[in-house]
């Protein structure tokens, strides 16, 4: 066996994740050496296992991976991986020989795991600087039991063996932060842990260390995310690292006006001018500048009244404005500014010059949520609109302000519209990401409600975000996750309401609250084999006219109501289409992949699928669906109007 093989036995068992896959900001420089080359064979096994420190180079900076493995090497390297002492892994070690064949080692390893928990690991791997962690520990020992003791002021931990609280992944991943409240920039977290299984030896305590650092106060920093082009807008990223969520401000500037989307988390200091989101934006901007805010959440809001106050136009949508409006008393400067702002609705167009922003409204996570859409670039703006694909944090946005069926009938309403006329999505941008995402995050957004509808509770886990936003404690909260968080930055993961294990609540059913026509429970016992309903209709040479939709009962004195959209419990509709077509084609998607049977004007479709069909002013279009239990079944009318 070489040594290189060899190395990669172990760093596969142990699913060490190499620097190259490695989602996360603030990861380590990776480390290499000369004999082993991106592309070789065991590369990325090898410099794992360097990152590990189970291995290291010789005087010449080489490893010599195509070298039998010794058995003296071989036992060195196996005790340092296991933290055990070279005598008992020389027990352990399989054959007599110097050199050591492939079954051989494998029957070593096997000794060793069957014999001694393995050693606790942690992710995000230790040793870096951030602003926040959020830890899961782990151990590839099946069924052991992990413990573990923490300090956060750079002090040593207990003993975990003697005194530790038992880690359980269901109670959410350990938060790791520098809280708002903190008089010191740095912390210094460190745990000590141990896993323990019944019938096997405990290997030692392992201990891991993480620097946060969040300061009282920081100026402004901006990244430049794209030059200005004739064709495309200039793209900046701001950020202040004082901001406990790291919430990203985006400035998007064309060649007439600009725009700012947000308002930052970090509050404006009157005595402090560098404090001010609308001063640091006026170095960066060039043109005239409007800002919209995304959501009015406290990660998000906090300027909206700096912007008003220097002379910008400030957007907000109805329910945002209701909002601060109605937190005069404790929040002057929000009503002062939602007084003087303009109103932003779904489908609003801001001309920046050489590029339209598009503003689509999507609730879930906040009622008023917006987002921008450049269509012309690809480019999409939002503000908590889809699953955080950070992972040093966990952060998992809730969405549980409209129930899940009909929110996935939204997402798959706004892909609609982000690919309509010409429209592409090549790079999106969500308020908490380190980094864009492309195409593939925002269908692993959809893949993970789709997979809610078509599986139920199947589909969830128990949220790894150990806190609420008001730092209250979540354990067993219901989670979706698609993805590899730590090797993917296309994945994505949400938590919507309810406790994991518990009732079923996220699903649409009969109510009074707000304007509906739905007449199931899809909440009750086989509740989703009942999806009889379209979540979309997409038309070609012609035009579906939608209605209000509703999603939650009124409140500060709006209605939660979004007009000409695709409601999946109303079943007429009218297709505008201009007087020159004679044919059009129609796509309905069903809300659920399970269905039993999709039928245009009689005639059987595949789910999502075109069907061009001739077409005169009155003529009908009929859509049957039949829901997963083969019973249960919706008649959709599509009548056309010529114009």
């Amino acid at each position: 066996m070489s040594r290189g093989e060899f190395v990669a036995m172990i760093s596969d068992y142990f699913n060490w994740i190499h620097w190259s896959e490695y989602n996360d900001y603030a990861k380590s420089v990776p480390v290499t050496v000369v004999d082993v080359r991106a592309g070789d064979k065991y590369t990325k096994q090898i410099e794992c296992a360097l990152e590990a420190k189970i291995i290291s180079p010789d005087d010449t900076d080489k490893f010599y991976p195509n070298k039998p493995i010794t058995r003296k090497d071989a036992t060195e390297i196996l005790s340092r991986a296991f933290d055990l002492s070279p005598a008992t892994v020389g027990g352990l070690m399989k054959g007599g020989a110097e050199t050591l064949t492939s079954a051989q080692a494998h029957e070593t390893l096997k000794e060793i795991t069957t014999r001694y928990v393995t050693p606790v690991q942690v992710m995000p791997k230790p040793g870096t600087t951030s602003n926040r962690r959020n830890i899961n520990i782990t151990t590839p020992t099946p069924g052991a039991r992990i413990y573990y003791t923490i300090s956060s002021d750079g002090t040593e931990p207990a003993d975990p063996t003697t005194a530790s609280k038992e880690y359980k992944t269901s109670d959410g991943y350990l938060q790791l932060d520098n809280p708002m409240t903190s008089k010191v920039d740095y912390r210094y977290w460190t745990i000590k842990a141990i896993a323990i299984k019944d019938g096997m030896a405990t290997t030692p305590v392992q201990s891991f260390s993480w620097v946060i650092y969040r300061p009282k106060s920081s100026p402004f920093q901006a990244r430049l995310v794209h030059a200005r082009t004739t064709s495309a807008p200039v793209v900046w990223e701001i950020l202040n690292p004082s901001d406990f969520n790291f919430p990203h401000v985006l400035y998007i500037e064309g060649t007439q006006r600009g725009v700012v989307m947000d308002a930052g988390q970090y509050p404006f200091d009157p005595h402090d001018s560098s404090s001010n989101l609308k001063t640091y934006i006026d170095t960066l901007a060039t043109k005239p500048y409007d800002a919209v805010l995304g959501h009015a959440h406290p990660d998000h809001d906090e300027q909206i009244d700096s912007f008003v106050q220097g002379g910008v136009r400030l957007y907000l949508t109805a329910q945002d404005k209701a909002f601060f409006l109605a937190q005069a008393a404790k929040r002057p400067d929000w009503a002062h500014a939602a007084t003087a702002s303009s109103l932003i609705k779904d489908g609003d167009v801001l001309d920046l010059g050489n590029v339209k922003m598009y503003a689509y409204q999507v609730p879930a996570h906040e009622d008023g949520l917006v987002m921008l859409d450049d269509k012309q670039d690809g480019w999409v703006f939002a503000t908590d609109m889809f699953g955080p694909n950070r992972p040093a944090t966990a952060d998992l946005a809730n969405f549980s302000g409209v129930k899940n069926d009909l929110f996935l009938s939204m997402i798959e309403q706004l892909y609609a519209n982000l690919r309509k006329d010409g429209g592409k999505i090549t790079e999106v941008y969500n308020a908490h990401n380190e980094a864009p995402f492309g195409v593939a995050g925002i269908d692993n957004f959809e893949k993970g409600f789709q997979e809610l509808i078509d599986i139920g509770s199947g589909a969830l886990t128990p949220s790894m975000r150990g806190v609420d936003p008001g730092g209250h404690p979540m354990p067993n909260r219901r989670q979706l996750v698609v993805g590899d968080m730590w090797r993917d930055k296309n994945w994505t993961g949400v938590w919507i309401d309810g406790t994991y294990g518990g009732p079923v609540n996220y699903l649409s059913k009969p109510t009074t609250a707000y304007k509906n026509d739905i007449a199931i429970d899809y909440n009750s016992t086989d509740g989703i084999k009942k999806y009889s309903v379209l979540g979309n209709v997409e038309v070609a040479n012609g035009e579906l006219v939608g209605v209000d939709l509703s999603w939650a009962a009124p409140k500060n004195g709006v209605e939660n109501t979004l007009p000409n959209k695709f409601d999946p419990w109303t079943y007429a509709y009218e297709i505008r289409v201009p007087a020159a077509n004679s044919e059009i084609t129609i796509k309905p998607t069903a809300l659920s992949n399970k269905i039993a049977s999709l039928k245009i004007n009689g005639a059987s479709v595949k789910n999502g699928t075109g069907k061009t069909i001739a077409v005169s002013d009155g003529s009908k279009i009929v859509v049957d669906v039949v829901a997963p239990d083969g019973v249960t079944a919706s008649k959709y009318i599509l009548t056309v109007k010529k114009y």
